[in-house]
């Protein structure tokens, strides 16, 4: 049964029909260093409940967290997110506001002639998020309300849409080991971005993931993470990241993202098959950061380069609790 409805789901004959995506972009420094590979790790990062709402901890000590967190380059002009931490009994819950300015862009008609016109596309994302604890797992979800503004002509207006997503949890009691499943952006546009007295509901990424961390008993300050996403318009990809603690205080951090599909070109490629298959589906693929927490604070860095030249990404962070 689980081919037949995995074929079902992931049908590859609705390819474009995804909306929204910026959605999966708002990465916080440490999520974008590790390439998205830490969904199974508790972390006391608050964006982390972009990847799997189940994994947001709270400092040790701490009732609050407070984080901003920056980023440019060539894809966006400027992005960010800023959010709230808290708890409610064993409950833990955060509320987030993310913008995304694509800066101004030259418009351009049917033919590539330019027509004059400037527009100033932007996105924004709230999100709110409750996680919390049961015996051997944790449990997450998050709602989430996105809006769209791509331009002022007469026929255009601002698309909006819902979505959810969910995450489990579990820890092994040693804390060597531990898996994640989860899902993204279940949802679909509440109002399309054309005012013609009809709504297409076009849906979202709606991504399947199952993430797994590992502590070496040899290098205990080493993780090594991994997921796996499946989305349903889209091919399945693979992230791997290591995340390595310098004392107490300072992490050096590094990821990679591959699809399934270039990752079977790799290796029927290095073994001279005929068989290996003609299309690529390379994405973003090498990150690499920075950290430093301590009592008071925590600061982030990420830098991320973009695969088939579209450029480099820079973030910074900043969480304070108390």
């Amino acid at each position: 049964m689980l081919p037949s409805l995995a074929n079902a789901y992931f049908s590859q004959n609705d390819q474009g029909e995804e909306v929204f995506s910026f959605l999966s972009t708002f990465d916080s420094p440490r999520n974008a260093a590790l390439e998205k590979a830490a969904s199974a790790v508790p972390s006391t990062d608050p964006t982390i409940v972009h990847l799997n709402p189940a994994a947001l901890r709270l400092p040790e000590g701490k009732k609050h967290v407070a984080e901003i967190h920056w980023q440019t380059g060539d894809m966006a002009e400027n992005q960010g997110s800023i959010s709230y931490t808290s708890y409610y009994k064993q409950y833990l819950f955060q509320i987030s506001y993310n913008w995304l300015d694509y800066g101004s862009l030259d418009g351009y008609d049917e033919y590539g002639n330019e027509t004059g016109k400037e527009y100033n596309p932007f996105s924004q994302l709230a999100t709110a998020t409750v996680s919390f604890p049961m015996k051997h797992i944790h449990v997450g979800i998050t709602a989430k309300i996105a809006s769209d503004h791509l331009a002022d002509d007469a026929a255009d207006r601002t698309a909006w849409g819902a979505a959810f997503d969910w995450g489990v949890s579990w820890q092994s009691s040693s804390r060597i080991f531990g898996l994640a499943v989860l899902a993204r952006d279940f949802g679909c546009l509440l109002r399309d971005y054309v005012d013609d007295d009809e709504d297409t509901f076009y849906p979202m990424s709606q991504t399947f993931g199952v993430a797994f961390y590992y502590r070496p008993v040899i290098a205990p300050r080493l993780t090594i993470m991994a997921e796996s996403d499946f989305p349903r318009y889209a091919e399945p990809k693979l992230d791997l990241a290591g995340e390595y603690a310098l004392g107490q205080n300072f992490f050096i951090r590094a990821g990679f993202t591959r699809a399934w599909l270039d990752l079977t070109r790799d290796i029927k490629q290095l073994v001279s098959a005929d068989s290996r298959p003609d299309e690529a589906q390379t994405a973003r693929m090498l990150s690499a950061g920075l950290g430093y927490t301590s009592s008071l604070f925590s600061l982030d860095y990420a830098f991320s380069y973009l695969a088939q030249g579209l450029g480099v990404e820079h973030r910074i962070g900043l969480r304070v609790g108390f």
